[in-house]
């Protein structure tokens, strides 16, 4: 008995020993290295006590100097070189620089009553330390490349708890009726869609001229713009919103801090973000137009206070557009409308899934986006002749009002008085105040919140199954080229 219970512990050492020996050796990290981790920690720290916390690209897990996206998420699989995975790192180290000189604005710093936190140039400095230690360390890019994952913007706990399986067939006929309803407002002619007001239009200025669709590409084949292309780009392709405006509440306005969010219609603003997508081997532009209105009105339980819409257009390999769709500021109604490069494709999911609405094809550019009064919904998209587009020499036309534009990414740090500044966006990206009567009805579908409205990057688009607007292969999961 004895000789059996000292062989087992020999044999139990020995494959102690063989997994100690087996086992991956961690250099300890050089002190330079550890000093950067601590000085992230304290910024951090501040950041999390002042509760201003960036809700744009998350942060990833054990790398406090990167942040990442769906897009570039995508990657994490595919990087087959040295020169792709650098790449990749600093488009990573980019996001984490943006959403930390938001943060530090909104955390007061540079001010009178500046917290004693380590200064930005401290944190560049260190970010470019720990980024060349990673490159160094093959056993950290592993990790980084397994914790590179964007959670999806559905909590699955509450669509188990919500009898998921069973109340969804439910919402998903609901979302059918929705569907139906829209694609016979857009059946009917123009001059027959009701107006309750009177129709106004807003638009950014023109393109002064059409861009050159030349760019390089990086390793990643990520196109890269100049930031006057980008502009040009931009005013080249930007709708025309035609909204049946009753009150102000139809009024486009621009996004303010006032003790919280609002919406001022003293000034109407256009913000724009540039974003990509992927389709098969090419990477694609996508050029997004957000408008923001005081409120939807209303006794529903859809009603609420601050509204929103995103017009997306997503440009081919070669410039010209390929699709344009829209959500509004909550993800809710996405709306595809594919020009004659796309088609739906025929194998679409059944199970488990909600189709997607194409109530038309595309028309010819400049479009004018038709807006529904209160409920701001789309009713048509159709092309603009020269007359509604050109504004006499004598004077504006009146039913023609000027868009300001805007980079999308200042809503993430508004002026706010005595306040200092303040992001848009609070908790989970959602805006304060914006929530919507039917959370307390949709939670089973896993959405924080349905209705209320949130930042771009945290939009999931259908109550059946999963989607996310920023999804890096979405438009590909949903179409297929034509024939050329």
């Amino acid at each position: 008995m004895r000789r059996a219970y000292r062989n087992w512990t020999f044999l139990l050492l020995l494959i102690l020993c063989g997994c100690s020996a087996s086992g991956p050796t961690v250099a300890p990290e050089p002190d330079p290295v550890l000093a950067c981790r601590a000085l992230f920690r304290e910024v951090d720290l501040a950041v999390e006590r002042a509760a201003v916390r960036d809700q744009g690209p998350v942060r990833i897990a054990g790398f406090p100097f990167l942040r990442l996206n769906r897009f570039l998420a995508s990657f994490a699989g595919e990087l087959a070189t040295p020169e792709q995975f650098r790449a990749w790192l600093a488009h990573l180290a980019q996001l984490d620089a943006g959403a930390r000189a938001l943060e530090y604005r909104n955390l007061g710093w540079g001010g009178r009553a500046a917290p004693a936190v380590p200064g930005p140039g401290e944190l560049r400095n260190c970010r470019d330390l720990l980024s060349a230690h990673l490159l160094a360390d093959r056993e950290r890019r592993t990790q980084l490349l397994r914790a590179a994952r964007v959670p999806d913007d559905y909590v699955t706990g509450w669509r188990i708890a919500g009898l998921y399986p069973l109340t969804s067939q439910f919402v998903a006929m609901g979302v059918r009726r929705g569907q139906n309803t829209s694609r016979e407002v857009f059946a009917q002619a123009l001059e027959a869609l009701p107006v309750r007001g009177r129709l106004q239009r807003w638009r950014s200025p023109a393109a002064r001229a059409v861009p050159a669709f030349d760019h390089a590409l990086d390793p990643l084949g990520i196109p890269v713009l100049t930031v006057a292309q980008v502009s040009e780009l931009f005013r080249q392709h930007a709708p025309i919103w035609e909204v049946d405006v009753v009150d102000d509440n139809d009024r486009i306005g621009t996004a303010v801090w006032r003790d919280a969010p609002a919406v001022d219609t003293a000034m109407s603003t256009q913000y724009q973000k540039l974003s990509y997508t992927r389709f098969g081997s090419d990477i694609l532009l996508q050029l997004n137009y957000v408008i923001w209105f005081r409120a939807r009105p209303g006794e529903d339980i859809f009603a609420g206070r601050i509204d929103g819409l995103v017009w997306r257009v997503t440009l081919g390999p070669d410039g010209e557009p390929w699709l344009y769709d829209s959500i509004h500021n909550c993800g809710c109604y996405h709306t595809f409308i594919p020009t004659r490069h796309l088609r739906l494709r025929g194998d679409l999911p059944v199970l488990d899934f909600e189709p997607p609405l194409v109530p038309q094809g595309a028309p010819a550019p400049p479009v004018v986006v038709r807006v529904a009064s209160g409920t701001h919904y789309l009713q048509r998209v159709y092309t603009a002749v020269e007359a509604d587009v050109s504004t006499p020499d004598e004077g504006p036309v009146p039913w023609l009002e000027r868009l300001v534009a805007a980079d999308y990414d200042q809503l993430r740090s508004l002026p706010a008085a005595q306040q200092g500044y303040r992001s848009y966006f609070g908790q989970h990206g959602i805006v304060q105040g914006s929530e919507r009567a039917e959370r307390f009805i949709l939670w089973p579908m896993g959405v924080r919140s349905p209705g209320a409205m949130r930042v771009w990057g945290h939009h999931a688009v259908a109550f059946v199954g999963r989607r996310h607007f920023d999804d890096a292969r979405l438009i590909e999961s949903l179409f297929v080229r034509t024939a050329p």
